[in-house]
């Protein structure tokens, strides 16, 4: 398909996908969403993904899937639409338009290392402190869902890093986080399936076995490419 052809369809699904974002939040009275929804697609105007598709499709996509699975919730579905404009466009958190609950889930989604910090201590610090807000650990399911649909656009070391990171940091979390918000029990649930069937098909359409247990710091930072 011609190259001018593609971008067009690419544009009409950012179109569409902002289109029923914008119905749903305007019908369930979603002012945090109808907010985010605007600023990020100005933030992320004109960017690509590694993939060359537009980035903004990737914190749309996110969001629309949150919904099919029964997500409503005004705070969560914002800041899965905001959560890579600090890191991806420069921007302060604090310039974020939205309330405190989504700034401070965006926040804890940034990633950031510090002086003297290890990858792999960065990595854990980040990871544990999702914690902190249910819907900064939600964020990140859902936009991991998301980066794991699209990994064959990566190298086989990127691959297996993200398979690592979602089996050994991001999947204990979210066990975790049922018994501490059961209001998103059943969502919850049905994301640690997901991983679970991405983890076995991309193990075994790339010849890597996935251990039991959590590997050592030295092989962490062999996966990480320290």
């Amino acid at each position: 398909m011609p190259e001018k052809r593609i971008n067009l369809i690419e544009d009409d699904e950012v179109k569409t996908t902002s289109t029923f974002l914008r119905g749903f939040a305007s019908a369930g009275g979603c002012v945090q969403i109808l907010i985010a929804l605007g600023y990020a697609r100005r933030k992320h105007a004109g960017q690509l993904r590694k993939n060359g598709r537009p980035f903004i499709l990737h914190p749309l996509k996110a969001a629309t899937y949150a919904i099919s699975c029964g997500i409503k919730d005004d705070v969560l579905l914002a800041a899965i639409l905001l959560h890579d404009v600090p890191e991806d466009t420069m921007t302060p958190v604090t310039e974020l338009p939205c309330n405190d609950e989504v700034k401070h889930a965006v926040e804890l989604m940034t990633f950031r290392r510090c002086d003297g910090e290890s990858k792999l201590e960065a990595k854990r610090r980040y990871y544990y402190g999702l914690m902190e807000s249910k819907y900064a650990l939600l964020c990140k399911a859902y936009d991991r869902v998301n980066n794991i649909w699209t990994l064959c656009d990566l190298s086989r070391e990127a691959i297996i890093k993200n398979i690592y990171e979602t089996s050994f940091f991001l999947m204990p979390l979210l066990d975790d986080a049922k018994s501490l918000w059961p209001e998103f029990a059943n969502q919850i649930s049905g994301l640690r399936e997901v991983f679970r069937g991405m983890i076995h098909t991309y193990s075994v359409a790339y010849g890597f076995v996935l251990p039991k247990n959590e590997p050592s710091d030295k092989e962490w930072q062999n996966i990480l490419g320290c």
